[in-house]
């Protein structure tokens, strides 16, 4: 995974110098002037850096994390954080006695999904859905064995809520959560809330359904479609049109764009001090980490 990372890293025109550290040789594949590896983190900690990113196996993050605060460089960390409440609150007790004062960013990239961006904007702007219901299907894979599908998936469509709603308090009515698939009913003010994940499937399914009292709105954030099924009597306005049919389908497709490189981009922003809409803090990665924690304890 870090090495998607690296390819998008070595994109960005502010980078002139990646140090990049893994415990397995073999895996320094991309060859570049600007990269030097290293078996050893050591090697790394006494530079000038401007900022670490972390993509490594979750239950390693606490323990990077640890190194990088107290040498206080920003910090951007792969999802989800840390791999629990305790942890994070450990995490947060660090920063307390260090005096930390840098940024820790979460990468959560289905923010900077265009569509999600799109949504964000729409909810935010005219009202919310009365309903949503959020699918996120992936087959199973060795690289995440070590995670529930909860923690693995859902974790995503839980930020996604909260980033939404812009953090307000989310409400678990109820649960289902087991090591392969979950489903969840949450409640944000009048919105009910169904999360799906599955990794019992050979079908990988990222879908977000938005149930108004007028309109239906489905999108893929696999295939950046957007379906759009409106009443036909608030759609129509010319009387003389048929209104006896079901739904008058709107159908759109958005340009693809590249997620993690634009989630990297705003994080050098924010170092830089710059206002950022997208990018997850850490203050919002401890409601999903509470939310989670509530779900799989």
């Amino acid at each position: 995974m870090w090495q998607f990372h690296l390819q998008n890293l070595l994109q960005i025109k502010e980078i002139s110098q990646i140090y990049a550290f893994d415990v397995f040789e073999e895996a320094f594949k991309i060859k570049n002037d600007k990269i030097i590896y290293s078996t050893n983190l050591e090697d790394f900690q006494d530079l000038d850096i401007d900022f670490v990113d972390i993509v490594a196996p979750t239950k390693f993050h606490k323990s990077y994390l640890e190194i990088f605060i107290k040498n206080n460089k920003n910090i951007f960390v792969e999802k989800p954080m840390v791999s629990n409440l305790e942890e994070l609150k450990q995490i947060q007790e660090l920063i307390k006695q260090t005096n930390y004062n840098k940024n820790i960013c979460v990468w959560f990239i289905e923010r900077f999904n265009v569509i999600s961006k799109q949504f964000k904007k729409y909810i935010s702007n005219f009202w919310e859905p009365k309903q949503i219901e959020i699918f996120r299907y992936n087959p199973w894979s060795d690289r995440v064995a070590d995670v529930d599908v909860t923690t693995d998936l859902m974790i995503h469509d839980i930020d996604l809520v909260n980033y939404f709603f812009d953090n307000k308090q989310v409400n678990i009515i109820w649960k289902n959560t087991q090591n392969e698939s979950s489903t969840v009913l949450l409640k944000v003010w009048e919105t009910d809330i169904t999360l799906w994940a599955n990794r019992i499937t050979q079908q990988k399914i990222r879908q977000i359904k938005f149930y108004y009292p007028d309109k239906t709105i489905i999108w893929d954030l696999i295939l950046w479609k957007i379906e759009i099924y409106h009443k036909p009597s608030t759609y129509l306005s010319n009387k003389w049109q048929d209104l006896d049919i079901t739904y008058m389908l709107e159908e759109k497709v958005l340009p693809k764009t590249n997620q993690l490189k634009e989630e990297l981009e705003e994080f050098i922003a924010k170092i830089k001090w710059e206002k950022c809409n997208n990018i997850s803090t850490i203050e919002s990665s401890e409601l999903n980490m509470e939310i989670l924690n509530n779900l799989v304890k």
